[in-house]
């Protein structure tokens, strides 16, 4: 199975008052690491920017810290007919940090409602399919 990691910058100003990144910008943090994924692989080439962020899910191990390098993971968790979910894992010291799914689903842009994905888009993510 290949994955995309990426460490992202953690800086002071991403802590909230209990010292640790405070949860918000997490999920900016997490945006960023997949859309340089979809970027290197290319996948907005392919879908035309017709992706619809459906749902998010984040379970946090342990508190995120500014400091240690915070290295992400993302693979892909599951394809459906329109639809296909990608996991963002988070490291830091050794240790997993956080779990996150993020659903989305490929519209056709001008009528916005759910299109299966093409076999362009299945032949980029299926490398990246947990078994």
């Amino acid at each position: 199975m290949a994955t995309f990691e990426l460490s992202p910058e953690v800086r002071w100003s991403d802590q909230d008052l209990l010292g640790h990144v405070n949860n918000a910008r997490m999920i900016t943090l997490i945006e960023e690491c997949r859309v340089r994924w979809m970027h290197e692989i290319r996948a907005g080439h392919i879908t035309g920017g017709g992706l619809l962020v459906a749902r998010q899910t984040i379970d946090y191990l342990v508190p995120v810290m500014y400091g240690p390098e915070l290295k992400m993971t993302v693979t892909v968790k599951k394809l459906g007919n329109s639809s296909f979910t990608v996991n963002t894992r988070g490291d830091q010291d050794g240790r997993q940090v956080f779990d996150h799914d993020c659903v989305l689903v490929h519209i056709d842009r001008d009528s916005q409602k759910p299109t299966p994905l093409t076999p362009e888009l299945r032949a980029v993510f299926e490398p990246y399919l947990q078994d």
